[in-house]
């Protein structure tokens, strides 16, 4: 029964790509029709069709979020205890500073790529532009913290194993792949309808509608998509950066407040509200109206990974709204690439 509700969200979501063709009513139940105007088709431009999709966006999150929200209560997750009743993760042994102690040295990593980089002085010899010098930093600062990363969750790990063989959330494997992907898919209605929340306060207030480009990542890809180094620098984007995040914010920070609250509720949205405002106070920050939506993906990652206790499922939630985001950004500029292309 519930994939079977996984495979009417995921319909849900993505059918407005089928907005050109015709839709028939037989004994009262939509069905899509087997005949379809290829002409208006042809005629139509990819941005047609993407603001057709825009038009029947919030009709189909509506419907996506009251089946997600069924199948969660149904779950039991949405039930008072229900974290406790599936069981929570076992970190009896972890004082909370240990988990701070953890971010920290990941941070610490990620920071010194650049000291790293400049230590090779044949790197300086190459007459690398300053945008690629910032993506060989970039790179080797992911890299840094990422080894730093599974080091100190490899130790947490041996140093929580207690002997009765609870989960202590600490592990990793390949099935996170797809349990991520599957929860992504639950988890998009909630965070793009908050994502629209914050449109609509910025439209209200403003009098205009936001650059639909809230992150310079994206902007860089938009002005030079065919870069092999904006493709290098895009990519640590979609890999490096969960990776790294999710580890520092689900893994030790939520760890560190599920601690101190003895709350799983309680740890996960603190987390994610740190989560967004860091992304607000960063060197490169993101506008205000994006915050809902950053504080959406940490909610949502977080609630994923206290009832999976899988490391691997927030990384992999994080890497699909990253790679959507690239994706959105390539379909939106379509009308701008080569013809046959």
């Amino acid at each position: 029964m519930p994939m079977l509700v996984l495979g009417v969200v995921l319909g849900l979501i993505v059918s407005p790509a089928s907005a050109g063709i015709e839709t028939l009513s037989l004994d009262g139940l939509p069905v899509l029709a087997q005949v379809v105007d290829s002409g208006s088709v042809q005629n139509k431009s990819v941005g047609d069709v993407w603001n057709t999709m825009k038009d029947l966006e919030p009709y189909t999150l509506a419907v996506s979020m009251l089946l997600v929200i069924a199948l969660l209560f149904a779950g039991g997750l949405l039930r008072p205890g229900g974290f406790a009743k599936a069981g929570l993760r076992d970190i009896t042994a972890l004082p909370a500073v240990v988990f701070f102690f953890a971010a920290f040295v990941v941070l610490l990593a990620q920071s010194s790529g650049a000291s790293l980089v400049g230590q090779f002085t044949w790197v300086n010899e190459q007459g690398y532009s300053d945008f690629q010098m910032r993506t060989i930093v970039s790179t080797v600062s992911y890299l840094l913290a990422m080894i730093a990363g599974f080091g100190m969750l490899f130790i947490l790990r041996r140093s929580a194993t207690t002997g009765d063989g609870l989960d202590n959330g600490f592990g990793v494997g390949f099935l996170d792949l797809p349990v991520g992907l599957g929860c992504f898919l639950l988890a998009f209605p909630f965070i793009r309808i908050l994502g629209l929340l914050g449109e609509f306060a910025y439209t209200q207030t403003q009098g205009q509608r936001p650059d639909g480009i809230a992150h310079e990542t994206l902007k860089i890809f938009t002005d030079n998509p065919n870069d092999p180094w904006v493709m290098v620098f895009v990519g640590g984007a979609i890999i490096g950066a969960p990776i790294v995040e999710e580890l520092v914010f689900r893994v030790y920070v939520q760890g560190a407040l599920l601690k101190w609250f003895k709350s799983p509720w309680l740890s996960i949205i603190f987390t994610s509200i740190l989560f967004a405002s860091i992304h607000r106070l960063s060197p490169q920050p993101v506008p205000w109206f994006a915050l809902p939506t950053i504080f959406a993906v940490g909610l949502t990652c977080g609630v994923a990974y206290e009832r999976t206790k899988r490391v691997g499922v927030p990384i992999m939630m994080h890497m699909c709204f990253n790679l959507l985001n690239v994706l959105i950004v390539m379909m939106s500029n379509a009308d701008a690439a080569p013809a046959g292309v």
